[in-house]
């Protein structure tokens, strides 16, 4: 790491106290109407600094969603993936997103040799192929048309037989969208099939957070479900609710009939049959499988099913056919998961985290499981683990299952906030960084008075921090790294195109340093140089600018 050294500022030290980054999750500057859960909240201490922090120069909106995170245009809102990536790179990356749509559109995937081979080997022996992934255009996990580029792949490397298991959202798209999803995906099925040579169906289904969608090993009978339908054929037990469906419509209307509220990200596993009774779908030895999700979070138990095959002890399996698996991306590449796969996933070497264990500051991250690999994975460039265990520590709270965040919108955030005062109280960690899930999780709900505590909570909690840190004489910077309950309208659950407020509160300030308003876009990937500032060091070759008037700093010198 000696390469990584960085430059001290000659004019700024920093403070004898930390520097705090609180990351506020799914938190965006909306509109001051009904629709915003965050404005209508009883916020006192977030307001404050909205209104004080501008005054002293020390706050700013910043762009967190579309190009100014990596993604393929601005229509494309922002996600905790990228939003950790930008943080932590202090760069502009080009994101999974970006490379799996150039990588369809362009056909290159269908002319390297691990397409080839992966076609081959089920075209020669009349195998089936089968996509996995989650069907919406919701631009987080994955894209319904990165899905039809492949389908049309499949075709043109004559490939008869497809099956395709679909994920349905309700989460990063309106709750109850998955039939207009599903609808557009038969069309264009009906068009591959209009000449009898070919044979593409949907064979199973469910809600992401209840099949195959786990993260972070939270809840492995989500992924146990999953395998069951998609792999053997088998539906969970639901009550009131059959299982088996001629199609993947009607598996959707009856569990509709059942709970007219359901989200679509909840909807129980399903598996379609013939009018034999028999499942279509099955997984066959010989069988090829891809999963067509791009991002890794929340493709890697079900991709580790795959992998490990016969050492695979997360659950036991109801069958276990030998296929061959390919991922879209790998997802995670310390662990090599999954083995096989298609697109190289983006490289971000220098992270701020790596610069800071070069320098030997000691490191603190903290947040509950929903986001703790986003506070760690993701903001470490898509890297589990530590960088160096000797200067930085992890802690994760453990979260309570999915289903209980709407009525339960406090979420683990006090917990969180208890652990992290006693770290800053302890004075081991020079820079410590904490995530409140809250905002993201409960706005994912649709319950917009749900959302309204969850964002009072979290401003408890960042005035409490903000108050240790003051004691400590050091510096917090709030931030978010995209928006969600700021506009929760018509029932709305996915991220927005908001920017996120970013406010410097520093118990020792003396002018030393403004928010340099000449900033064409500030974003987040603003931030990793702006953290370096505020700790006394200068932005390292290959970082964007910092939010920070640099030149300020460097005058002050003299």
């Amino acid at each position: 790491m000696n390469s990584l050294r960085l430059n001290k500022l000659g004019n700024f030290n920093g403070r004898e106290g930390p520097l705090v980054l609180i990351i506020m999750d799914g938190i965006g500057i909306g509109r001051n109407d009904d629709s915003n859960a965050f404005y209508l909240a009883d916020t006192p201490f977030l307001n404050k600094l909205q209104k004080i922090c501008p005054q002293k120069k020390l706050y700013a909106e910043l762009k967190a969603h579309g190009t100014a995170v990596g993604l393929p245009t601005d229509n494309e809102m922002g996600n905790s993936e990228v939003g950790h990536n930008a943080m932590g790179a202090g760069n502009i990356v080009k994101q999974r997103a970006a490379l799996a749509k150039e990588a369809i559109e362009s056909k290159n995937l269908f002319t390297g040799q691990k397409w080839w081979n992966f076609t081959k080997n089920i075209r020669e022996n009349k195998n089936t192929l089968h996509f996995i992934g989650l069907l919406s255009d919701g631009y987080v996990h994955s894209h319904i048309t990165h899905l039809f580029g492949l389908l049309y792949g499949a075709m043109n490397s004559q490939i008869n037989k497809v099956r395709i298991h679909i994920l349905l959202d309700g989460r990063d798209v309106p709750p109850q969208s998955a039939l207009m999803y599903v609808g557009e995906l038969e069309r264009e099925l009906n068009k591959i099939n209009e000449n009898g040579i070919f044979d593409f169906q949907i064979a199973s289904g469910g809600g992401r957070m209840r099949v195959t969608m786990d993260r972070y090993n939270s809840d492995w009978n989500v992924v146990k479900r999953g395998w069951e339908a998609h792999v053997c054929g088998i539906p969970e037990k639901y009550p009131n609710y059959k299982g088996y469906f001629e199609s993947a419509q009607s598996a959707i209307n009856q569990a509709r009939i059942i709970d007219p509220e359901i989200s679509d990200q909840y909807l129980p596993s399903f598996v379609v049959v013939n009018e034999n009774k028999f499942p279509i779908g099955k997984v066959e030895d010989g069988d090829g499988v891809l999963l067509f999700n791009f991002r890794g979070d929340r493709s890697l138990q079900i991709s580790k099913a795959f992998d490990e095959a016969n050492d695979f002890k997360d659950f036991t399996k109801k069958c276990n056919p030998k296929v061959q698996y390919y991922g879209l991306l790998q997802y995670d590449e310390r662990t090599n998961i999954p083995k096989n796969y298609f697109i190289d996933p983006p490289i971000i070497n220098n992270t701020i985290t790596r610069y800071l264990c070069a320098e030997k500051v000691n490191q603190f991250a903290i947040a509950e499981t929903h986001k703790y690999g986003h506070l760690t994975y993701f903001y470490n460039g898509n890297r589990q683990g530590y960088i160096d265990e000797n200067y930085e520590n992890y802690i994760e709270i453990k979260s309570e299952p999915s289903e209980t965040i709407e009525i339960n919108p406090e979420m683990k955030a006090i917990e969180v906030k208890k652990v992290l005062e006693m770290e800053i109280i302890s004075g081991q960690y020079k820079f410590l960084r904490v995530n409140f899930a809250n905002g993201d999780m409960v706005g994912h709900t649709g319950n917009r008075s749900a959302a309204m505590t969850a964002a009072e909570t979290v401003d408890t909690c960042v005035r409490e921090i903000v108050e240790i840190v003051n004691k400590m004489n050091g510096i917090t910077i709030v931030t978010a790294d995209h928006g969600n309950i700021d506009e929760m309208n018509e029932f709305k659950t996915s991220h927005t195109l908001n920017p996120v407020m970013f406010a410097i509160v520093d118990s020792g300030y003396n002018n030393e340093y403004v928010i340099n308003d000449q900033i064409e876009e500030p974003a987040l990937g603003n931030i990793a140089a702006t953290i370096l500032n505020l700790l006394g060091y200068e932005k390292p070759e290959g970082y964007i600018d910092s939010l920070l008037n640099y030149h300020c700093l460097k005058a002050m010198d003299s």
